[in-house]
Order: C-alpha cells, then structure tokens, then sequence
C-alpha cells in the first residue's frame, strides 16, 4: 500500500511537471489522445529508456489492472492509450498509439 502510495505521489506530481512541446500537443490533438489517457498511462504503466528518452506504455495486465479501476470510464480511453516519450529534461516529445514495440538502439 506505501508502495503504491509513493507511486501516485510521484505520478501527479510528474504530470503537474510534465511540458508539452509544440509537436506533441499536435500529435494529441491529431490523435485523439487526451490528457486524461497520458495521466493514466504515467499512474499504470511502465518505462524505459530508448534512445535517451523515457518511454512510457501499457502491458496487458497493466490495462488489466486499468480497466479494473476504472469500470465503466475506461470505455472513455481505452482507444486512447498508447506510449508517450518524455526526454530527460521532462518535455513530453510525442504521444502514439501503440500498433508495435520500438527498437533499442
């Protein structure tokens, strides 16, 4: 449970300093993809780096544990989740939607 609690601290507390550039606010709108689904991708999902930049996407029971928590409101994002890739300094860079796994290089 303190685990969990450390976790959404931390989450809210990136997405309050979470900057969007120019590019990812018109992937988002592009995309259809609201802040809504970006807040709930950093709370459940997970990351890793490539390339330099954190990026951030959803695991089968990851969206599991989503759709759990969220009952009928996650008919509102589902379509929606995707990856997002945030730089180092905190920039949001650009949101997609998942269709294929990116390349370590």
């Amino acid at each position: 449970m303190h685990l969990q609690i450390f976790n959404l601290k931390h989450v809210l507390m990136s997405l309050n300093s979470l900057r969007f550039t120019n590019h990812s606010q018109k992937r988002c709108q592009q995309r259809g993809i609201s802040k809504l689904a970006i807040e709930k991708t950093l709370e459940y999902g997970h990351h890793k780096y490539v390339k330099g930049a954190k990026t951030w996407s959803l695991s089968k029971q990851e969206l599991c544990f989503l759709r759990a928590d969220m009952g009928h409101e996650f008919k509102k994002v589902e379509k929606q989740l995707g990856f997002l890739i945030i730089s180092h300094n905190n920039f949001l860079i650009t949101v997609a939607h998942s269709c294929r796994r990116l390349k370590n290089k």
